[in-house]
């Protein structure tokens, strides 16, 4: 048994496009700067203690349209919020949480990893010195077959739905798939 500790990790980020890159053209996930997260959420499985925060995105992004048809945040009402924290102001509590571990993002690789070198580099923070998973090539590798969002994984692999792009309720749904991964050995998908 691996002594291997792992967190599950989520952003939501206002979804702006602040570079001169169409969406439409590159792709959502290419050419874009994600240095604006307004919700992050983790649970550590070593002690399954969850940790939630909304955050206040960098000014850069208050003055263009957010992603609010996936997320549900206006801009307006978000930054009218009375619990938003500065990234910089909770980073050393989630570097705490993350060194040393294994973060756990469904589509780490394409968006959750690349939020955080990003917002790191933004407010000259040191990234978090981790290992990342991404579940959701994981899944387009084992189920070849299946939808591997977020969302689908719930209904096709627990018959489930909940209120996804909020940041805590997928840690909470990515940690029940990350658990059937883990419980399932891979070589039976070879």
């Amino acid at each position: 048994m691996s002594d291997e500790k792992f967190v599950i990790l989520d952003f939501e980020t206002t979804g702006a496009n602040i570079t001169e890159n169409p969406d439409k053209k590159l792709g959502y996930f290419k050419g874009k700067k994600w240095y604006d997260p307004i919700e992050l959420a983790l649970i550590d499985l070593s002690s399954d203690k969850e940790y939630h925060w909304f955050i206040k995105p960098h000014k850069d992004y208050l003055k263009h349209k957010w992603a609010t048809e996936i997320h549900g945040y206006e801009p307006n009402q978000f930054m009218d919020r009375d619990d938003l924290h500065e990234f910089k102001d909770i980073y050393g509590e989630v570097s705490r949480i993350l060194t040393g571990k294994t973060a756990v993002a469904h589509n780490a690789f394409r968006f959750d990893k690349e939020v955080m070198i990003q917002t790191c580099e933004k407010y000259n923070l040191l990234q978090p010195l981790c290992k990342w998973r991404d579940t959701k090539q994981e899944v387009k590798k084992r189920y070849p077959d299946m939808s591997a969002t977020q969302e689908d994984i719930a209904k096709w692999m627990f018959d489930e739905e909940y209120n996804a792009h909020s940041a805590l309720e997928d840690v909470r749904m990515l940690s029940k798939i990350f658990k059937k991964l883990n419980e399932t050995p891979a070589w039976i998908f070879v």
